[in-house]
């Protein structure tokens, strides 16, 4: 190949086109870089926007799960609330039932007693009456052999 001799102008001209061509390639790297940036931006705010949207879901899903345990814990408190005053019922009934029976209990130690009164007066009523009719039976019996009527052989 044979070399080819440039003229200074034209070497100039070549310096200059290059010079151009660099500034060219500069600027287009420059735009570049401004749109990988802006696109950058763009994904950063997006990325922001669904963290954003997902801490409020968070939140929102944490305020639901506060709102279930909060009523949770009020329905096991009126539970136990309602446990405890079914228990103090049962326990007031279980108290009248007991007073009932004790009521009982005394009633038929009060009838108790009351027989056996009147079984010692039966007693007593039956040994006096036995005792009166052995006097009435033995005054009888005196009474007649005294008027000479004895018994019949």
């Amino acid at each position: 190949m044979a070399e080819e001799v440039v003229s200074k102008d034209q070497f100039n001209e070549f310096v200059k086109r290059m010079e151009q061509g660099f500034h060219h390639a500069d600027q287009r790297h420059t735009d570049l870089l401004a749109a990988m940036n802006q696109r950058f931006d763009q994904v950063d705010q997006r990325y922001t926007d669904l963290l954003a949207t997902m801490n409020q879901r968070f939140d929102h899903a944490d305020q639901r799960h506060t709102d279930l345990l909060a009523t949770m814990n009020q329905r096991f408190e009126q539970i136990d609330q309602q446990r405890q005053e079914d228990r103090q019922a049962m326990m007031q009934q279980f108290q009248q039932v007991d007073q009932r029976f004790n009521q009982v209990d005394q009633r038929f130690a009060q009838h108790e007693t009351r027989l056996v009164s009147m079984e010692n007066w039966m007693r007593t009523t039956f040994v006096t009456l036995s005792i009166v009719a052995l006097g009435v039976a033995a005054q009888l019996f005196y009474t007649l052999l005294r008027f000479g009527l004895k018994p019949p052989p």
